[in-house]
C-alpha cells in the first residue's frame, strides 16, 4: 500500500508540471486571426513597410521635378550664353561705331576748315569775276523806255547816234559806238515795258558824258516816250548800289553833297569829316544816329 501511494505521488507531480507548462502559453484574443495574433512585432513590421513605399513615391516625384528643373536650368544657361554672345557682339559693333563716329568727327573738323578756306577763296574769286565783268562794261550805257520796233532792224547803233545828237546834243568821234542791241530776251507783249538797249562806246569818256548830261536833264523826252540812261552793271552790283538810295535821298534833303563811286562806295562830308560807306545799311544807321 505504501508502494501504491508512492507511485501515485510521482504521477500527480508529473501531471502538475504539465499543467504548469501549458498554463504558461497565452491564449490568443477572441476574434483575432491566427496570422495577426502571432506577435506584436509582426504588426509593427507591416506598418513600417507601408511608410517606406510612400516615401519612395515622394522621392520619385522629387527626382522627376529635379530633372525638369535641371533641364530648365540647362535651357536658361544656353539662352544666357547666347545673350552674352550677343552682348559681346554688340559691344564690338558699338566700339567700331564709336571709332567710326570719332573718325568722322575728326574728318568733319578738317572738312569744315577746308570748306571755310575754300569759301573764302570762292568769295575772293567771285569778287574778282564780278569786278572783271563790271569793268568790261565800263564803256556801256543802258537805255530804257524806247518803244519796240522804232529802229530799223540791225541798225540800232545808228538810231542811238541820232538820239545822242538830237536829244543830248552829243556828237562827234568821241561818241563813236562800237555796238548797240536790244536785251537778248524774247520780245515782250504790247502791254509790257519794252526791252532795254545796251550801247557800247569805243571810249569810256563818252559813257561818262552821256550819263552826266542825262542826269542833268533828268530824263529825255523822245518821240512821245521818256528815255532813261543807266550804267550797265551786273545785277549784284546794281543791288548794292540800290541799297544806298534811301541814304542818298536823305542826304539830298539835308543838302549834303555826296557821290557814289565805283563799284559801290558812298562818300560824303559830315561835320568836316570824310565819311565812306560800302554798305547801305551802315550808312543809313549812321544818319539815323547823327540826325
Amino acid at each position: 500500500m505504501a508502494g501504491n501511494n508512492k507511485a501515485n505521488f510521482f504521477k500527480g507531480a508529473a501531471t502538475r508540471r504539465k499543467q504548469v507548462s501549458i498554463s504558461l502559453v497565452p491564449e490568443p484574443p477572441e476574434n483575432t486571426p491566427a496570422s495577426d495574433a502571432a506577435s506584436p512585432a509582426a504588426a509593427e513590421k507591416g506598418t513600417g513597410s507601408k511608410s517606406k513605399k510612400d516615401i519612395f513615391e515622394e522621392i520619385k516625384k522629387m527626382n522627376a521635378t529635379l530633372q525638369l528643373v535641371a533641364k530648365d536650368v540647362t535651357t536658361i544657361k544656353e539662352a544666357t550664353k547666347e545673350l552674352k554672345d550677343s552682348v559681346e557682339d554688340i559691344k564690338v559693333r558699338l566700339g567700331e561705331a564709336e571709332q567710326r563716329i570719332s573718325d568722322m568727327e575728326d574728318a568733319s573738323v578738317l572738312t569744315e576748315a577746308k570748306v571755310d578756306k575754300f569759301q573764302k577763296r570762292l568769295e575772293v574769286l567771285w569778287s574778282r569775276v564780278e569786278d572783271l565783268e563790271n569793268r568790261s562794261r565800263r564803256n556801256n550805257v543802258q537805255i530804257t523806255g524806247l518803244k519796240e520796233g522804232v529802229e530799223e532792224p540791225g541798225k540800232v547803233d545808228k538810231y542811238v547816234t541820232e538820239i545822242l545828237a538830237k536829244a543830248l546834243e552829243l556828237s562827234g568821234s568821241e561818241f563813236e559806238i562800237e555796238c548797240a542791241h536790244r536785251s537778248p530776251v524774247p520780245m515782250p507783249e504790247s502791254n509790257k515795258p519794252p526791252r532795254a538797249i545796251h550801247v557800247r562806246f569805243l571810249r569810256s569818256s563818252a559813257r561818262e558824258k552821256v550819263l552826266r548830261v542825262a542826269r542833268e536833264k533828268q530824263g529825255i523826252d523822245w518821240q512821245g516816250t521818256k528815255l532813261s540812261f543807266f550804267e550797265d552793271v551786273t545785277r549784284e552790283l546794281a543791288e548794292k548800289r540800290k541799297a544806298f538810295n534811301p541814304v542818298k535821298k536823305r542826304l539830298q534833303e539835308l543838302q549834303v553833297k555826296h557821290r557814289l563811286v565805283y563799284p559801290a562806295t558812298l562818300i560824303f562830308m559830315w561835320n568836316g569829316q570824310k565819311k565812306t560807306f560800302k554798305d547801305g545799311k551802315e550808312a543809313e544807321k549812321f544818319l539815323q544816329e547823327s540826325t
